[in-house]
């Protein structure tokens, strides 16, 4: 445990640079069976993003409230 939270920045990092370059590649091939996979892939690290929307904002904020 302790080694994922010194160099949890680094498989962060190494995470994106990697869909990165599967996105490239799934760009460059004509089937869309990549098409599909990536698409799993990228969902499953949208759970790990920093990105919020309105509704998750809403739920935190909401979330934080209750626990005071």
């Amino acid at each position: 445990m302790t080694w994922l939270l010194e160099h949890w920045e680094t498989i962060f990092a190494t995470w994106g640079v990697l869909v990165a370059f599967c996105t490239a590649i799934v760009k460059l091939t004509p089937t869309q069976k990549d098409d599909t996979f990536l698409a799993k892939v990228v969902k499953w690290a949208d759970v790990f993003s920093v990105v919020f929307t309105k509704e998750d904002a809403k739920v935190i904020a909401d979330a934080l409230k209750k626990k005071k």
